[in-house]
């Protein structure tokens, strides 16, 4: 009696098992199709960097001596979402229509503007009002007219660190100098100079490669016994902006790569 049972659950495991392979095929040739790769389709497109616009802000503190070399670090860049706005104060008046027939020569006039100052140097005023003329969404990058771009992918490398985070509010980066090419002192420890309370010496604010929103300078609220009929000195510049790199604090940026050639001769 015994072994009918065994014979009997025997034949019906037999017809079972074929009809459970039958049923889950399915299932088992989705775990194969399992090793397959994940396709770029999966990259949602917002996800893409998307080209941040950016405002080349052209000045000189002191009598210019030369300029071919800072136009022409602009229109090498390859990257296309820019403009340039020259501050034409006395100092470098003279220089303007070279600058406009380099622009021009290049097809790129749509993209020079010229805002002219009667003051022979530019001053505070000056730079604000030139700011005036920025949206909030571009990026200023301030550039002396004696100093110039490092190589031509400057931009590329400031829309990657924009595009990084939301976070990202200005940046500065390293620097060499010419004509010693020795590279510069920027210091990039930026945490532990908010954890100390030492506000005063961000590295952001003495660096010769400033960008910032347009939108955040609008917001900076100087000491009122500021006199912005001051010309437009490294000092005075770091003055001014001491109250917008203090607000920033977390949301500034170093750059390690040499994005900046000053002309120290």
């Amino acid at each position: 009696m015994k072994g009918s049972y065994q014979k009997i659950f025997a034949s019906v495991l037999l017809l079972l098992i074929p009809c459970f392979i039958l049923c889950n095929f399915a299932f088992f040739k989705s775990k194969r199709d399992l090793s397959c790769a994940f396709c770029n389709d999966f990259i949602k497109e917002e996800l893409a960097f998307v080209e941040k616009p950016f405002v080349f802000l052209l000045y000189s503190s002191d009598e210019l001596k030369t300029c071919e070399q800072n136009i022409s670090s602009i229109l090498e860049q390859k990257y296309d979402n820019y403009r340039i706005i020259l501050m034409e104060t006395g100092n470098i008046r003279s220089s303007t229509p070279l600058l406009k027939s380099m622009t021009a020569k290049e097809g790129k006039s749509h993209l020079f503007t010229i805002i002219p100052f009667t003051e022979s140097l530019p001053t505070i005023e000056c730079f604000q009002k030139a700011l005036t003329s920025i949206k909030d969404s571009e990026i200023v990058i301030q550039l002396d007219c004696n100093d110039w771009l490092a190589n031509d992918l400057v931009l590329e490398k400031l829309n990657q660190t924009y595009n990084l985070s939301d976070e990202t509010w200005l940046t500065y980066s390293q620097y060499i100098e010419y004509p010693s090419y020795q590279k510069g002192t920027i210091d990039p420890y930026l945490k532990k100079m908010l954890r100390n309370r030492h506000t005063r010496k961000i590295p952001w604010i003495t660096s010769y490669l400033k960008t910032y929103y347009a939108g955040l300078f609008k917001q900076i609220r100087p000491d009122p016994r500021f006199n912005n009929k001051k010309t437009l000195s490294a000092e005075t510049l770091d003055l001014y902006f001491l109250p917008l790199a203090e607000y920033s604090k977390n949301h500034i940026r170093f750059i390690e790569d040499v994005l900046y050639i000053h002309n120290a001769s």
